[in-house]
């Protein structure tokens, strides 16, 4: 069982498939809460009503490993003690909660309509524990207008929006945590969090790296940071956080994350050797195959299912590697769309061989740099997340299918409803394509998305038409 990632939240299991490198988040809500033993929570931790928040933290860790149901597996009560102790813990560590049970002996909100921003921020807490995610994010959106500077509601409403996927609304809560003056347990570690699945893997280990400074015995910031040293290839630094964070586990009684971070070293290790062993004289052939199984995978995952496809690939390259991978993606539409017109030109008549390809590539260029423009113009506008370089990628997986269908359009033409068929079939890939971009990569909002899809296309195809035109 591991540390809570969502403090009396949610606990949540973190696992890594090896074959596709995709972190998996499951939700775990602690319903059991209130089947914990009714007793004093002061009590249940040993500590005195005047115990400062590191010495509740260093009780509950030392009544923990006493406890835990990995070490007692022939307990049955080990796992209740362990809940009780956890109960305590979380209501005690939060200030709002404490607070409340300081005054009347419970933090559980009594029904009756909301007043305080307190009442909403404990209502929405509530929430949270039945799944009701999106009652609690307006719970806790009342408590922060009644009370801007409840800190507690801005980390409470980030761990919702995480769990909701709304990683730009994670971000913005970070970001007004981190103006206070009293930065709160986690702030850094949902800032790395949101921030690695947008694919900032880079700003991702800067924010777990300031979550370790805070709290350098929490395994999970460790294991987080050593999964994105894993997608930069920095095998030595990920390695030795999968080292910390074993020895915390271990520490705390958590034998699961100590045998997860167990495994992982293992795989790491294979994979540096064999990196390490291999001649460099062998690894050519090698590399060339797996060059052109990544590159077969790219182009006809983004063909197949675009939809889950682009986001899921976006989220393991970097901003390093999206802008070439962009280019390429480009490359290859581009290519397509000029030697398909030109075939389909040539057997026209209508224009001689170097008009054909230069106005073509020119009119290909042109919808793809106005595509990049736009995007980068909407997202700026809307105040969405992102960068250039994740712009580049989007049109280059855009315009990938137009290139692709005018390539084969010279044969499919001799069956005319074949060439309909195909039509309709890149007609949808290249909007759902752009769609999943703003929506999945962008973070607009789904309505907007869909508005913008089409206008953004639109005006491509129009800007690339009309430069066709000219040139000819």
């Amino acid at each position: 069982m591991a540390d809570p990632i969502f403090p009396s939240l949610v606990w949540s299991l973190v696992w890594n498939d090896y074959n596709g490198c995709i972190i998996t988040y499951i939700d775990i809500p602690l319903v059991w809460l209130s089947m914990a033993i009714p007793d004093d929570y002061y009590a249940r931790l040993q500590i005195s009503p005047n115990a400062t928040p590191a010495e509740i933290k260093a009780a509950f860790r030392r009544l923990a490993r006493r406890y835990h149901p990995d070490l007692n597996p022939d307990d049955p009560g080990a796992l209740e003690k362990f809940r009780a102790l956890h109960e305590a813990y979380e209501v005690l560590t939060d200030q709002v909660q404490r607070q409340r049970y300081d005054h009347t002996g419970t933090t559980e909100y009594d029904g009756t309509r909301p007043q305080t921003a307190h009442d909403f921020y404990l209502r929405g807490i509530q929430q949270t524990l039945t799944r009701h995610y999106k009652a609690a994010l307006a719970d806790f959106d009342r408590a922060i207008e009644l009370q801007p500077s409840l800190a507690e509601a801005y980390l409470r409403r980030a761990q919702v929006r995480y769990i909701l996927e709304d990683d730009a609304g994670v971000l913005a809560d970070c970001q007004r945590l981190l103006q206070f003056t009293q930065i709160l347990p986690q702030t850094y570690y949902y800032l790395g969090l949101a921030r690695y699945r947008l694919g900032y893997t880079e700003s991702a280990i800067a924010a777990f790296t300031e979550a370790i400074a805070q709290e350098s015995d929490d395994p999970q910031a460790y294991f987080q940071r050593a999964v994105a040293y894993e997608d930069i290839h920095e095998w030595d630094e990920a390695i030795t956080d999968l080292q910390t964070a074993s020895m915390h586990y271990q520490a705390q009684g958590d034998l699961e994350g100590y045998h997860r971070s167990c495994d992982r070293i293992q795989i790491l290790r294979q994979q540096r050797r064999f990196k390490r062993s291999s001649p460099a004289g062998s690894k050519v052939a090698p590399r060339r195959l797996q060059l052109l199984g990544q590159f077969n995978r790219l182009v006809f995952g983004l063909l197949g299912n675009p939809a889950a496809e682009l986001p899921a690939i976006y989220s393991h390259l970097g901003s390093r590697q999206a802008l070439p991978v962009g280019c390429l993606l480009a490359g290859v539409g581009l290519s397509g769309f000029t030697l398909g017109g030109y075939v389909l030109q040539f057997a026209s008549l209508e224009a001689s061989r170097n008009t054909a390809l230069s106005a073509l590539w020119l009119s290909g260029s042109a919808t793809f740099l106005s595509l990049i423009i736009m995007l980068g113009i909407s997202r700026l506008f809307l105040r969405r997340q992102g960068n250039w370089a994740g712009d580049t990628f989007i049109a280059g997986a855009t315009v990938l299918p137009l290139g692709i269908f005018v390539l084969i359009s010279p044969v499919a033409l001799r069956l005319p409803w074949l060439w309909l068929l195909l039509l309709c079939v890149t007609s949808h890939h290249t909007f759902l394509t752009l769609h999943s971009g703003y929506s999945q990569i962008h973070h607009h909002r789904e309505v907007v998305a869909t508005w913008l899809s089409p206008s953004v296309l639109f005006t491509s195809l129009s800007i690339g038409y009309l430069m066709l035109q000219a040139w000819l």
